[in-house]
């Protein structure tokens, strides 16, 4: 059987960065996904038409009923954006938690 090595602080230095690396890929593609929906999302909603942030429109549609129909499909797609990304960022998150613990301990 092999012997498991403990990984030095440069080496999970090394593997912080990397998740950091992949975080910041993760909410550029995220920016670039909702970008193109909030884009899809401006031709239906007309509270986008008067001025309103997307993310405030959302925060208004958690709160309410009685939104268009199409308006809400491009709805529940954003939040389907967001929840996927902010799963992967949570995970990679944690990852990076447990890493700084291990770090610490060494």
């Amino acid at each position: 059987m092999g012997e498991k090595t403990v990984p030095t602080k440069e080496e999970i230095d090394s593997q912080i960065m990397d998740l950091w690396d992949e975080i910041f890929e993760l909410e550029d593609k995220l920016g670039e996904e909702l970008n193109v929906k909030y884009a899809e999302w401006r031709k239906v909603e007309p509270l986008l038409d008067n001025g309103m942030d997307p993310e405030e429109v959302v925060m208004h549609f958690d709160s309410m009923k009685g939104v268009g129909e199409e308006s809400m499909v491009v709805y529940r797609e954003i939040k389907a954006i967001k929840d996927k990304y902010k799963q992967e960022m949570d995970e990679k998150r944690a990852k990076i938690d447990t890493l700084n613990k291990e770090k610490n301990m060494i």
